[in-house]
């Protein structure tokens, strides 16, 4: 019973640590993007950036150290894809801001970090709490984004987007002993890279995006019908 209690500490720990991290190198990796790339060639880069980190990532079954460099391949990806949505759109960014727009996500993150370390028995419950918390704070990221544009909210959006992929692996890796957790956090940086461009995608595109993959299960949607008729 404790050496397990040790063991989930030591996971919670670890995922806090990646976690943190992870949004720095999102936040230095965009601006570093947006005075490399221009337009939306930021997610080209990011995408062939997530394509190394595939490998990365089979490889650490035999080196486990190489989930944290798919980790790292896959963050800095991401930071490249949202710099499209900042380039494309002429919105001037500085470090500073970036950082500061960091904050919700961190707080959310040391919210869990915290409870899970004084209530460990209760981890579904301080899971949950986090991620309805993390869904409000994005619905009002998004609320004030629209209505003001402001770099604080529209990064700290991208950063809650990647958070709330943080708690999935919060909720995998603390719940299984026998998961490698380099693995899952090498595996949620990969779902947090798709999401974040996804919806960098959809944002550029201003829903076309959406309306193409509408129209595509349509058509399927009629030929099922025709077949069936």
């Amino acid at each position: 019973m404790l050496e397990n209690l040790v063991n989930t500490k030591s996971k919670v720990f670890i995922v806090f640590l990646f976690s943190i991290a992870s949004l720095g190198i999102l936040a230095l990796s965009t601006q570093v993007a947006v005075v490399l790339c221009s337009m939306w060639y930021g997610i080209i880069v990011g995408i062939c950036l997530m394509i190394l980190a595939i490998p990365l990532h089979i490889l650490a079954k035999r080196w486990m150290f190489l989930y944290a460099f798919s980790f790292l391949v896959n963050f800095i990806g991401c930071g490249f894809s949202v710099s499209a949505y900042y380039l494309t759109n002429g919105i001037a960014i500085n470090l500073f801001e970036l950082i500061v727009a960091t904050i919700p996500a961190v707080a959310i993150l040391v919210l869990i970090y915290l409870m899970l370390g004084i209530y460990s028995k209760t981890k579904r419950t301080t899971l949950s709490i986090a991620a309805v918390l993390n869904f409000a704070l994005l619905v009002a990221a998004v609320v004030f984004w629209i209505r003001t544009g402001g770099t604080f909210f529209s990064f700290g959006f991208f950063c809650l987007l990647v958070s709330m992929f943080s708690i999935c692996v919060f909720g995998v890796t603390i719940n299984h002993d026998e998961r490698p957790v380099l693995r899952d956090i090498s595996y949620g940086s990969f779902g947090s890279f798709v999401i974040l461009t996804i919806v960098v995608i959809v944002i550029l595109s201003e829903g076309d995006a959406l309306e193409i993959s509408d129209l595509g299960i349509e058509g399927l949607d009629r030929k099922k019908k025709r077949k069936a008729k």
